[in-house]
């Protein structure tokens, strides 16, 4: 792929993830909260068994969560999508280290935590980002 495509691919992924994190982020908020409840509700399958309300740990924690894609999906439009163009190597193998971490952190603390779902809806989003990351053919100096 080249380093356009996988970085318009880069971008796709952050505003997926961007519109992920909406959603999650309305966590707190009980008046407006029934997608944040639907999507944790998918999350931990089975599916339809969500308590009617969120406790307080589970809005905090969502807000937190949410905060950290939003932040990651803004360095990928800003900082991972222009190196990807410019074929900056480093920042691109740095990006894969940090999404594998992530991935490694989330999927084995769901899975201990009883939520092995979450592992699987993590193993979706790492593959969209890793498409891109992983494919580029670099173009050959001139």
């Amino acid at each position: 792929m080249t380093p356009k495509n996988s970085a318009k691919l880069v971008r796709i992924a952050a505003w997926m993830f961007i519109s992920f994190a909406i959603i999650w982020g309305l966590a707190p908020y009980q008046a407006v909260n029934a997608p944040a409840r639907l999507l944790l509700d998918l999350l931990d399958l089975p599916f339809g068994d969500a308590a009617p309300t969120l406790n307080q740990s589970e809005m905090w924690l969502s807000s937190i969560g949410a905060g950290l894609v939003i932040a990651i999906s803004i360095m990928l439009l800003g900082i991972v999508a222009p190196a990807l163009e410019k074929s900056d190597k480093v920042v691109v193998r740095v990006t894969i280290w940090a999404f594998i971490s992530w991935y490694l952190v989330d999927s084995v603390g769901s899975i201990a935590s009883g939520v092995a779902s979450n592992a699987l809806f993590n193993s979706i989003f790492l593959a969209i980002i890793l498409l891109p990351l992983l494919t580029v053919k670099y173009e050959l100096p001139e």
